[in-house]
């Protein structure tokens, strides 16, 4: 007769709480999210120079872009697992910023076989299709994603503008700015600076016009969507902002060299604009209580950075815009950098702050 014997251990507790990462761990976690996205840079270069050559999913540039999530997807899940094992909830094995890198793992596996799917469908993308296309879109989510973790990390930890930017969080940030950008690229001055240069277009110009326009207004956008959000967190180091605007128009301006080479010179004027924003940061010192130097800084960085992309034209080439247009776009730029500031600090915040301080000196 068989016996059977009950089970009298004691059931598996469940740690409270989410476990604490290593500095270790975060560098692996930026260090992965920078090789996706020089994976993600080199399929976008290849797509643009050298088309003809892409007739299969299996190219040396997915190879790195895959590779790297295969890094990320490693670095996060292994520390995961482990937390697992040790007790901990598997909606908390790891901090909440790092919990939504893993979720962005995901979406970038089951996009990726999306992907494959899609294009034994429909075929290879061409042109602006291939950024627009709702398996590559998805990949930019769970890419920004898994990106982002060291950035959503440090915001967690720090408190606004009491704390110097860790350089994972930097890395992350210029990181998550070239998912954008990439995606964007069909509007992005430094990927296109042949189209401002040579001889006035036939016919209407309208619609190069507009376009030209959204060059200059889209790469203002994101430049000081990313910009204004850093420095309203942290204490960013000398250079920071050199190195974000410098190191993203390089590599939009690389990614098409096909077309933009002959134009190197507007590197050397994002060089000068990154230069004169970490200047302006620290001539200004703009915050949310510094609020007539926040508004200075958000115009005068992107009008500055395009005042040198149109002089670094001008110079050494010929603009078909005549002086209305460029000198307008630069005004305009700058407008969009102010009305962003507007935006993360607006009049009610100031009143309210005000207000505040009025209340704390009445009570005292």
């Amino acid at each position: 007769m068989k016996t059977i014997t009950a089970n009298t251990s004691s059931p598996r507790v469940c740690l409270p709480g989410y476990p604490d990462v290593s500095d270790r761990f975060e560098w692996a976690v930026t260090f992965s999210s920078l090789w996706i996205l020089i994976g993600l840079f080199l399929d976008g270069w290849a797509h643009n120079n050298i088309p003809e050559t892409i007739d299969s999913f299996f190219t040396p540039w997915h190879a790195v872009l895959y590779s790297g999530l295969g890094a990320s997807v490693a670095v996060v899940g292994i520390p995961y697992l482990s937390n697992l094992r040790k007790g901990y909830n598997w909606l908390s094995s790891l901090p909440p910023a790092y919990m939504r890198s893993l979720l962005g793992a995901v979406i970038f596996i089951v996009a990726g076989n999306l992907d494959f799917i899609w294009h034994a469908i429909f075929g290879f993308e061409e042109n602006v299709e291939a950024l627009v296309s709702p398996s590559h879109l998805s990949l930019a989510v769970g890419g920004a994603m898994m990106m982002s973790g060291p950035l959503r990390m440090a915001w967690v930890k720090s408190k606004p503008q009491s704390n110097r930017i860790p350089i994972p969080a930097l890395l992350s940030a210029f990181a998550v700015l070239g998912v954008f950008t990439f995606f964007t690229q069909f509007s992005n001055a430094f990927s296109h600076p042949k189209s401002f240069t040579g001889a006035i277009p036939a016919a209407d110009t309208y619609f190069w016009d507009t376009a030209l326009i959204s060059y200059v207004l889209v790469t203002s956008l994101l430049l000081m969507s990313f910009i204004l959000m850093l420095i309203l967190r942290w204490k960013l180091p000398m250079g920071s902002l050199t190195f974000l605007i410098t190191g993203n128009s390089t590599i939009m301006f690389l990614m098409p060299f096909r077309y933009s080479h002959e134009h190197w010179q507007v590197l050397v004027a994002a060089l000068l604009g990154g230069v004169a924003a970490d200047i302006l940061l620290i001539a200004l010192r703009p915050s949310r209580t510094r609020i007539k130097a926040l508004r200075w800084f958000s115009f005068s960085v992107p009008a500055l950075l395009f005042l040198f992309y149109f002089i670094a034209l001008l110079i050494t080439t010929e603009i078909w815009w005549n002086s209305n247009m460029w000198l307008g776009m630069i005004f305009f730029s700058g407008m969009m950098g102010l009305g962003l500031s507007w935006l993360v600090v607006p009049p009610q915040f100031i009143e309210a702050s005000a207000n505040e301080q009025s209340s704390q000196r009445e009570a005292q």
